[in-house]
């Protein structure tokens, strides 16, 4: 029964099975958590400055990025460490064993690279911080807490990568749910708090202790978020894995009989492909992330608040659709190819990118038609008349057309980094350097050259993910060409073409009768434009769904 278990878990169907859930699991989970950040910061958003919105931003932007540099590349490696063993002498428990103590050795890098980190990446930009935001109250302190945040937040790392070796989504999307619901809470409550009246600050300058308050909440909230997170994984861990006793917590040595590596800490092939994707994954973060460092650096602050509000609404359908498909796709992949390399796993890794990469398409035309002429209307209703300037109007509106770039880029990324060698990781993290340069070119000609602020740096990113699509697209029609004996995968999607000219007729029709919309009438006929759309696309591609459904049905009854 024991032998029967372990083959089932390493089938492709089996992985694309659980991969499907569980993009449904993330998806639900990022729904339910942007919707209590969505609402606990409409709130908030009413009660705060651009220029407070701006330096939270700021902050956010350093928690994420020590996070990101010290687990994301373990995150990714420990993906391919591989379930079988040449030796048949091992049992299925111990060799279970084995790979989960395996990634949990390795999730101790990013405690390790975390801690001196966010030393010295807090310390220097606190010493170049504006010198006002230091003088408010609790400034110190609120900085001080995001650390400890962090701290907390990689000890919990462990616990993260064994459950996502596992697949385990839905647990993953529950403790995440909990987590930011927690400091959501936290943040809104101190705040609105603050704004009752129930506690003071000793200070006469009302403004100044508005924004001392908001950045301490942020802090608050984030520490809550972490130590919320830990506990939810630790409990799991005394309740399913400690009485099991499948792995140990700390660095454990490991020894295989009859293996070339008679013990070790850490598999030599995966910290050799640790290193080459961490520095891939640096200059990825650098060029995702840029936007932030060049908006601290030539834009105000005021400026930097809307950008942030903008990012943060802007892409809601990113984060909440975008975002789980490419981490469940990636998953999905790296869990599929590092067993078996075969042509079978290899054409289902390309079918699902396929089918994905339609999709893509499609909900991108929508945001490019419908999503310019409808953004500003919608977003006065969330932000209130203290922000609803024509800068930010004006601002969402190009926005939109960045975020298909943005999500193209997402799934094209994840399809080379599970596929790609270390050596052609490292090769793209050298053409990333070349694409940064390309980046702060443009950032420079678009904001301080024609001074077209906000604007310039989504025409700077929209730039550079074009780049970024380019060079993945083409290693994908070379990995398509190789496996198929093809032209190129492009031919999948004839049925685009129908599409767009029919929608770029809506498009022309609603500008010319239309245009931007200001009224609810106009949003509803807008909405029946949109629904025309999505029918024809159902109907053009009603073969793959009728495929898609059999699958599934077949899947169903085989389980049964």
């Amino acid at each position: 029964m024991e032998k029967k278990e372990k083959v089932t878990l390493t089938t492709s169907e089996q992985i694309l099975e659980k991969s499907a859930k569980g993009a449904t699991f993330l998806m639900m989970g990022q729904f339910f958590t942007k919707l209590v950040t969505f609402f606990l910061n409409s709130l908030l958003v009413r009660f705060l400055s651009p220029r407070i919105f701006g330096i939270i931003a700021f902050l956010e932007f350093i928690l994420g990025t020590i996070l990101f540099f010290s687990r994301e590349a373990i995150r990714l490696s420990t993906l391919r460490i591989k379930e079988n063993t040449s030796d048949s002498s091992i049992s299925v428990s111990n060799e279970k064993t084995i790979v989960l103590q395996t990634a949990v050795n390795f999730a101790h890098i990013p405690i390790w690279i975390g801690i001196p980190l966010s030393i010295v990446l807090i310390t220097w930009q606190y010493t170049n911080v504006n010198a006002y935001f230091i003088s408010l109250p609790h400034f110190q302190l609120s900085i001080f807490l995001i650390w400890i945040s962090i701290i907390i937040e990689l000890l919990s790392e462990p616990f993260f990568v064994v459950n996502q070796f596992m697949l385990n989504y839905g647990l993953r999307s529950r403790f995440e749910g909990i987590a930011v619901t927690m400091g959501c809470v936290i943040n809104f409550t101190v705040v609105y708090a603050f704004e009752k009246k129930w506690y003071s600050l000793d200070t006469d300058d009302l403004e100044v202790s508005k924004e001392g308050i908001a950045i301490l909440a942020f802090s608050l909230g984030k520490l809550a978020h972490s130590i919320t997170l830990l506990l939810c994984y630790s409990y799991h861990y005394m309740r399913e894995f400690a009485p099991k006793n499948m792995f140990k917590l700390r660095l454990t040595k490991i020894s295989i009989p009859g293996s070339k590596q008679q013990s070790y800490y850490f598999q030599t092939d995966i910290l050799e492909h640790f290193k080459k994707v961490y520095f891939q994954m640096c200059f990825k973060h650098l060029l995702t992330e840029g936007d932030k460092l060049i908006i601290n650096s030539l834009c105000t602050v005021e400026e930097q608040g809307i950008y942030s509000l903008l990012s943060n609404y802007g892409s809601l359908v990113t984060r909440m659709v975008f975002a789980p498909i490419e981490e469940a796709l990636r998953l999905f992949l790296a869990r599929l190819l590092s067993n078996t390399r075969n042509s079978k796993n290899l054409r289902l890794s390309m079918e699902v990118l396929v089918n994905l990469t339609r999709f893509y398409l499609y909900l991108s035309l929508l945001i490019i038609i419908f999503g310019p002429v409808n953004s500003s209307f919608l977003l006065q209703f969330i932000i209130g008349l203290k922000w609803s300037t024509v800068t930010v109007m004006d601002t969402i509106r190009v926005y939109c057309f960045y975020l298909p770039f943005l999500s193209i880029n997402g799934i094209f990324e994840a399809f080379f980094q599970s596929v790609a060698s270390g050596d052609q990781i490292l090769r793209f993290s050298y053409l990333m350097m070349f694409f940064s340069g390309v980046f702060l070119l443009n950032c420079w000609i678009f904001i301080e050259y024609l001074d077209l602020s906000v604007s310039g740096l989504i025409i700077s990113n929209i730039i550079n993910m074009s780049l970024r699509i380019s060079y993945c697209g083409w290693f994908i029609h070379k990995f398509y060409k190789e496996l198929y004996n093809e032209s190129s995968f492009l031919i999948n999607f004839q049925n685009l073409i129908a599409v767009m000219f029919t929608g770029l007729c809506i498009s022309g029709l609603n500008w010319w009768f239309i245009g931007y919309v200001k009224t609810f009438k106009q949003l509803f006929l807008n909405i029946a434009f949109a629904s025309a759309l999505l029918i024809l696309i159902l109907y053009k591609e009603r073969n793959a769904i009728k495929q898609f459904l059999s699958k599934e049905k077949t899947t169903e009854s085989k389980q049964v």
